[in-house]
């Protein structure tokens, strides 16, 4: 029966660099450094389990530092201080490295508390966070650290080290729960080895079933292979946008953020849906479903859920048209038959080598009232077909009117 002294997180913690999962472009950078002699003093943020304080004990141990290690949940300015002045006083001391976790719960003046350890002490500082810094961490602090980002694992890294986890409990698991347990865990691999562990201890102990990994799952139901949950609900949500039902949208939003959907692929969605389903209805609509997508990633959650809510709401009741999407289609399927067009021989350009190729004779739009005159610009000698059949809706209503307004006028004022 194997008996874990410590968490199995902590076990597995990697020592060297090479150990470590995913952050390839971390370990780069401070390997770059270290080869130098050089660590300067650094902000990592990124998900929570993704080594932030792993790879600074690394960095500490090859720079041969001494690692003072802080959380700003637990510990005041007033004990860092304390501690680390104190030590530096001694002879003893060499190199110190303070790591502060979760740095974004000092506000920006307790901040400015680490400013003097820097450059009057020569403190090498590193802030840990789940935040963004830039709007977390005040800008002198920000002047003097360099901000490193980190990443979710990737489904595949998890997995690896959870598989690295079930070898070190001696104990069997099928492939097929530890990507469950890779998705529950969404990168953060404190979370993934918590759920391998827990579920180890209430199993026979020499094989982890998926009664045994369930157990410890926000939502099992998600990960009912054979349900078509995924799809019936956001196919219920872009319906319910579609039909300008924000109420019955939230719900939708709501269920989904509960049972663990990503919430950036129902933002992708929500963008996808602007363009097909509103249009030039409300050219906006795009423009903020894509910057409602920009916003959620720089505040993350749970905030983002604000963004999300205003996103939706805004979606289901702007005005509704599919009209440049039927006329994408309408457009593919005539290309698709009608592959060699000829350019109209006043839209070649004059500068074309080609002295076989008839040009010359285009009238420039702009020589004219309103900006427009009559003149081919589909290709071939056929009747023009119509693809984009402007809608009676909102803006795009008034897109029509002065369509057919300017085309009316222009052709008017050259018959004449």
């Amino acid at each position: 029966m194997t008996n874990l002294k410590a968490p199995l997180y902590s076990l597995l913690r990697p020592l060297t660099f090479d150990e470590v999962a995913g952050q390839s472009k971390v370990v780069k950078l401070l390997k770059s450094f270290l080869e130098q002699g050089y660590l300067p003093s650094m902000i990592f943020f990124g998900p929570p389990g993704s080594g932030k304080t792993t790879i600074a004990r690394i960095a500490a141990n090859l720079f041969e530092a001494k690692l003072y290690r802080f959380s700003a949940v637990k510990e005041s300015i007033t004990d860092v201080k304390k501690i680390v002045y104190n030590d530096s006083r001694s002879i003893l001391t060499g190199r110190q490295i303070v790591f502060v976790d979760e740095v974004h719960r000092f506000n920006k003046a307790q901040q400015d508390a680490f400013l003097p350890m820097i450059e009057d002490e020569g403190v090498i500082f590193i802030g840990a966070t789940t935040e963004n810094p830039s709007f977390y961490i005040n800008n002198a602090l920000l002047s003097r650290a360099r901000a490193v980002k980190f990443y979710p694992l990737s489904k595949e890294e998890s997995i690896a080290v959870i598989r690295k986890g079930s070898d070190a409990l001696s104990v069997k698991i099928e492939d097929d729960l530890l990507e469950v347990i890779a998705t529950e865990s969404s990168g953060d691999l404190r979370v993934a080895l918590s759920i391998l562990e827990s579920a180890f201890y209430i199993s026979d102990r020499k094989t982890i079933t998926t009664a045994d990994v369930y157990e410890f799952l926000e939502n099992p139901a998600k990960y009912d292979r054979k349900s078509d949950y995924h799809y019936r609900i956001i196919s219920a949500f872009i319906k319910s946008l579609r039909g300008s039902d924000p109420d019955a949208a939230l719900y939708y939003l709501v269920k989904m953020m509960d049972s663990g959907e990503d919430p950036l692929f129902i933002l992708r969605r929500m963008i996808i849906f602007a363009s097909e389903d509103i249009g030039n209805a409300d050219p906006k609509a795009l423009q903020l479903a894509v910057s409602a997508l920009q916003g959620f990633q720089a505040v993350g959650m749970p905030e983002g859920r604000i963004i999300m809510g205003h996103i939706v709401t805004y979606l289901a009741t702007a005005p509704k048209s599919n009209a440049s999407y039927e006329a994408l289609n309408k457009a593919t399927q005539f290309y698709n038959e009608n592959k060699e067009l000829e350019v109209p021989a006043h839209l070649v350009n004059d500068t074309s080598k080609d002295p076989t190729e008839r040009k010359g004779g285009y009238l420039y739009p702009h020589d004219f009232v309103d900006h427009w005159v009559e003149q081919r610009y589909f290709p071939g000698n056929d009747a023009p077909p119509v693809f984009y059949d402007l809608s009676g809706s909102a803006y795009e209503a008034k897109l029509k009117a002065y369509r057919e307004k300017v085309m009316k006028k222009g052709s008017k004022d050259q018959s004449e």
